[in-house]
């Protein structure tokens, strides 16, 4: 079966259902009640809530509506019941470049060059976030060495300890992300002062939803 998202650009609604482990079942539970089924056992309800008369294929209140009159006559809203309900109890787990997570995560953490990077990584790790696709990537055009990258989301990530608070240090910073910014790169950073969580929650879209 293929997904694929009609917004121009994506929304990241494939990147949640990839990242969220329980997003699909969410969705495929959310689905067979708006067909008429109970999501729990897979009854057929008949109608919606509320509806006067049963709903033998389609209806108003599950798949038709008026951007597809002309497939009306297709549409049969039993034909997906069985899909649906194996999707309801679908947990999404992925790896990144073909090895497993504990694998991968593994990788990282041998680059890591600081402890406050391996904490990093273990909140990303231990709330389900997806893991950086690469760390230490030289990025030799903007003269700057990201501690970790997102290579889907082109996003760069730092961890930054004190030491990066310092007038000097802080200015070099900021030369090292416009340089990131300017050649299309997502720069962002974690300060040793930060709220982690709430940054990870900022970008969905590169980091997914934290379990």
């Amino acid at each position: 079966m293929l997904f694929y998202e009609a917004a121009e650009g994506g929304a990241g609604v494939l990147r949640r259902l990839v990242d969220d482990p329980q997003a699909l079942s969410r969705i495929a539970r959310r689905a067979l009640e708006i067909c008429h089924f109970d999501p729990d056992t897979g009854e057929d309800l008949h109608r919606a809530p509320n509806a006067l008369e049963d709903c033998e294929a389609a209806c108003y209140d599950c798949l038709m509506s008026y951007g597809n009159q002309t497939d009306h006559k297709l549409l049969d809203r039993k034909l997906i019941r069985e899909i649906l309900m194996q999707y309801a109890d679908a947990t999404v787990n992925t790896s990144p470049v073909g090895k497993t997570r504990s694998e991968h995560l593994e990788g990282l953490n041998r680059l890591c060059q600081s402890t406050l990077e391996t904490e990093w990584l273990d909140i990303i790790d231990g709330t389900q976030c997806a893991l950086p696709s690469r760390a230490q990537v030289l990025v030799e055009s903007c003269g700057t060495r990201p501690d970790f990258m997102y290579d889907a989301e082109q996003a760069a990530i730092y961890v930054d300890g004190p030491h990066h608070e310092y007038p000097e240090r802080a200015e070099r910073d900021r030369e090292q992300t416009e340089a990131l910014e300017n050649a299309g790169y997502l720069v962002i950073r974690f300060g040793a002062k930060d709220d982690w969580a709430q940054i990870i929650s900022r970008y969905p879209h590169v980091f997914g939803r934290p379990q």
